[in-house]
């Protein structure tokens, strides 16, 4: 029997943000998995990495604190479900047999307290022949093979540039246009689901939506946010380092 279910996105380990160290960040991310209990399972969906791609003889070294608390995580029983985003979407091996996390597929669809849910990062919410094509390549068996092909110093500087490149894009744009995720999540809660949880967007939300609940998980760069189930009840909530509290989302 499951206790607490837990969700968190948008990490990014290994951006630069200027508005705290990638220590503190850390600290912040650990000192919330270590008050998850054994019973708990945890869902990161998406970007728990700003880049992540494994060589057959090498991994990324950024966040390596959190990957050996996520293991220890396991150890002590927890169950760990990642779901890829945009920035981290080559997800591999390492992670499943080394660590321990069951990576699943975007979107994920499961029923859990009497409630339906809808998981995924958000960043298809919206999205046009250009996200198709991104997607496309990207899971392309041939243009992966050709990335291994780069020494594992130049790929990561690579797709560290790529990685700012895509930041500096959607940091461009005032604010997040809410209509995107608002008409996603009411299609899909009109489909059947009663919960539609994503990330991708960075600013926390909790609203209903059209007789169900929309969750967007807000970030861990600066904001430390996540949600939580119990009960058939979901919450947006804030982590303050020993603790974590309601989250003022408006």
């Amino acid at each position: 029997m499951l206790g607490r279910i837990y969700f968190i996105s948008d990490v990014h380990l290994g951006v630069l943000d200027g508005r705290r160290s990638p220590e503190d960040q850390q600290d912040a991310l650990i000192s919330f998995f270590r008050h998850l209990e054994t019973d708990d399972q945890l869902f990161i969906v998406g970007d728990l990495f700003d880049f992540w791609f494994e060589y057959r003889s090498s991994i990324p070294t950024t966040g390596a604190r959190v990957i050996f608390d996520l293991y220890a995580l396991r150890q002590r029983g927890v169950q760990v479900t990642i779901l890829p985003g945009n920035h981290d979407v080559w997800l591999g091996s390492y992670l499943r047999d080394q660590v321990g996390l069951e990576i699943q597929t975007n979107p994920l669809e499961l029923e859990v307290q009497e409630k339906k849910l809808f998981i995924t990062h958000g960043d298809e919410f919206g999205a046009g022949w250009r996200f198709r094509l991104s997607r496309a390549v990207l899971k392309n068996r041939f243009c992966i093979w050709l990335f291994h092909l780069l020494h594992p110093d130049l790929g990561v500087l690579l797709g560290r540039w790529t990685s700012q490149l895509s930041d500096a894009q959607s940091s461009a744009t005032p604010e997040d246009d809410r209509s995107v995720y608002l008409e996603a999540a009411a299609e899909l809660i009109y489909a059947g689901h009663d919960i539609v949880v994503c990330g991708h967007y960075h600013n926390g939300v909790n609203c209903e939506v059209v007789g169900g609940r929309l969750i967007v998980l807000g970030n861990w760069i600066r904001s430390d946010t996540y949600a939580v189930m119990e009960d058939g009840d979901i919450q947006l909530m804030k982590w303050l380092g020993k603790r974590g509290e309601p989250f003022d989302f408006e």
